[in-house]
Formats: structure tokens, sequence, C-alpha cells
């Protein structure tokens, strides 16, 4: 890639954002590490051309959790699908929902099979529009470490 792209990240898992670091390095690279830091970043002033966000993630705050809420604010859940959404509102070009969960442990994952292949493969065939956004929903391939390899997942978001 020639272009410097300006590349959101928002994983909670370290060794994957130490791969986006790594990987990443020739771009202009922001990280986050939940729903709360990506929300705010998202709505913020910043402008990204890519958002790359993992599947599962932690809330990361308490902002409008009343008491039964509050049960949940640690837990990993699917905020990549809300980000993804809000990125697309907000004209982010280029996003992928990158999830490193295996169809066989995590009924999540299952259920992506059908909108994103249950292997990694480097088709563009589910890839989506949502509003002016490419939207790719992704099973990650991995680099040495067991670490996302965020580049194969961006190559097939530009293609």
């Amino acid at each position: 890639m020639e272009d410097k792209l300006d590349i959101l990240i928002i994983e909670d898992t370290e060794r994957h954002r130490e791969s986006a670091l790594e990987q990443f390095k020739d771009h202009k690279l922001t990280l986050a590490r939940n729903y709360a830091e990506g929300e705010k970043l998202l709505l913020g002033e910043g402008s990204y051309g890519v958002l790359l966000t993992d599947l599962m993630m932690p809330k990361g705050n308490r902002e409008t959790m009343g008491p039964e809420g509050m049960k949940y604010i640690f837990d990993l859940l699917p905020f990549g699908f809300p980000l993804a959404f809000l990125a697309a509102k907000n004209g982010v070009p280029y996003i992928g929902v990158v999830t490193d969960i295996n169809h066989h442990n995590h009924p999540i994952s299952a259920a992506i099979d059908p909108i994103s292949g249950a292997y990694w493969h480097d088709s563009d065939s589910y890839i989506y529009r949502v509003n002016d956004s490419r939207v790719g929903i992704f099973h990650a391939p991995f680099i040495e470490g067991e670490r996302k390899d965020w580049n194969k997942v961006l190559e097939v978001l530009l293609k």
C-alpha cells in the first residue's frame, strides 16, 4: 500500500493490538481497547479511512447503565457490530469486523458463518455496502503467535 491510511483499531486483546502496531507502522494508527473508547473516537472530531474492530469486547464504562446493565459491562459482547454501523453512519469508507473466535467454541462465531464464511479466505464475496462504506465480516487470519493478520483483512477491504 502506497498511501498512508488513517486507521482505527478497536481491540481488547493485547497481542492483537501489538500485531496492529507492528503491521501498520507506516500508517497513522489509533487504538482503542473497548466499546466505550471506540465509540468516543468515532463520535469525536477525528475522521478515519479504515475501521478494523474486534467482534467481541467489553463495554468499558458504566455510562447509561442502571443496576441491571452493570452486570454486563465487563462481559465480552458482540459490540463490533454497533461500532461498524456507527462508523458507516459517520462515513468511514472501509470497515472490517474481525473475530478470532472459532465457530465450534462460541455461538456468535457460528452465527456469522453464513455472512462471513466459516474460515479465512481472501475473497471479497462477503463484502457488503452500508451507506457508502465497504463492510466486511471476517474470521481472522493469523500470523506468528496467534495474532491477527490485520494486513490481510485490509487488503480484502481495499480490493
